[in-house]
């Protein structure tokens, strides 16, 4: 079977970010399209990743804000200008960044490129439904594609743990809502998070937070 999910580690703060390759045609070069989920930073090595896997972002994803998940946003954006995911040609248009409108703020602040997408709750972007997960920011999102049971959780739910909320904007009674409305889903859901490894919701279950 061809891969669908990469992850890959960057940054100082060791940020998951995650390659999920879509279903939808390759494009006039072969490419396969992709979501790019929490660019964290390290923008050459995303790229690098993305060349290997003959992949092309249509999506870059955001689950929040804060800077660990973003940075390499700019440079991904500038491959994409200069043609360089195709070596001598355009590389097409610009893959639409999406945010939860809560933390699009974030973006502004940090002299960003602005998103294309303001997610709300409920919300379909591409393969996901948007979950909204607020507590570990504002406007903390997950990604939910129902038909292969993956979501990318971002900063809410890691395995055997989840996000802190001592940030500005962070709130332990949302985020205690936003990990029971996680827990309660299907437990074969393979969950991705915004840093080490993937779990599933049955393990978190049983893991046992204690709200």
């Amino acid at each position: 079977m061809e891969k669908k999910i990469e992850c890959v580690v960057v940054g100082d703060i060791q940020t998951n970010c995650w390659l999920y390759a879509l279903d939808d045609a390759r494009n006039s070069a072969g490419q396969r399209p992709c979501a790019v989920i929490d660019p964290g930073d390290e923008a050459a090595l995303i790229i690098s990743h993305l060349k290997d896997l003959n992949w092309v972002p249509r999506y870059i994803l955001l689950t929040h804000g804060h800077f660990d998940h973003l940075l390499a946003l700019p440079g991904l954006l500038e491959a994409f200008e200069k043609g360089s995911f195709r070596e001598g040609s355009s590389s097409g248009p610009l893959p639409k960044i999406g945010i939860h409108r809560l933390d699009a703020e974030y973006l502004e602040k940090q002299a960003l490129p602005a998103a294309d997408i303001l997610f709300e709750e409920g919300d379909q972007s591409g393969p996901f439904r948007v979950l909204h997960l607020p507590g570990h920011s504002p406007g903390s999102a997950g990604f939910y594609d129902e038909k292969t049971d993956v979501l990318f959780s971002g900063d809410t739910l890691f395995r055997g743990n989840y996000g802190r909320t001592d940030l500005p904007g962070g709130n332990f009674q949302q985020l205690r809502q936003s990990l029971n409305r996680l827990l309660s889903m299907n437990g074969e859901i393979v969950v991705c998070p915004g840093h080490g490894p993937a779990t599933t919701i049955k393990e978190e279950a049983a893991f046992g937070f204690n709200y």
